[in-house]
């Protein structure tokens, strides 16, 4: 086995298990890490400058964004959320309360922008000045362990490449996901900052 493909057994072990650490979070310790980790969003500094901004709209197992969301539309913020295709991940642009409400709920039950085509897309319109991340783990180093589409380092790089800087880009964790170490290759993609409840 190459040093690669341990990293990659490596990883697929390691996301059996965050897996079922999600799943063993009760409904309340979720809500309520949830609630303090959008607090600590909604008044961080990188958050409150940020003009255009792609927010994940959050699975069952993730921390929760819809509070982040509606404030950033309230606020009159340029929001994103990514929508998911077989081979890559896109930010289109949500206008309104109204627009995110109506969104239809793909098969794991997550609003997602099936008219992804009409919609702006942020690399080629305004750019974002703040991503805000899922996954199944992080390190406090900003590593990230994702479900293993390679979606967001994907996206970081192809918007590197238009716009020659990234984002600053900042993970939602619940203390569950954070981990003193994440085995990594050279094209993952370390995040700017990690917020958890505590």
């Amino acid at each position: 086995m190459t040093a690669v493909e341990a990293i990659f057994a490596a990883k697929r072990a390691l996301r059996r298990e965050l897996k079922q650490k999600l799943k063993s979070l009760s409904p309340e310790t979720k809500a309520f890490e949830t609630r303090t980790i959008a607090q600590k969003v909604i008044t961080h500094p990188k958050y409150e400058a940020a003009e255009n901004l792609s927010v994940y709209v959050s699975m069952n197992e993730e921390v929760g964004t819809d509070t982040i969301i509606r404030d950033a539309l309230t606020k009159g913020k340029n929001l994103y959320v990514p929508y998911f295709n077989k081979d890559e991940m896109v930010m289109v642009r949500v206008a309104n309360e109204a627009d995110y409400e109506g969104l239809p709920f793909d098969t794991y039950g997550v609003r997602q922008p099936t008219d992804y085509l009409t919609r702006q897309n942020a690399i080629s319109s305004t750019g974002l000045d703040l991503i805000l991340c899922p996954g199944l783990g992080f390190s406090q180093q900003g590593h990230r362990i994702g479900r293993g589409k390679g979606y967001y380092d994907n996206y970081l790089t192809r918007y590197e490449s238009v716009w020659g800087q990234t984002p600053y880009t900042i993970a939602l964790a619940f203390r569950t996901q954070i981990l003193e170490q994440i085995p990594c290759t050279e094209s993952d993609r370390t995040l700017d900052l990690v917020i958890t409840s505590s």
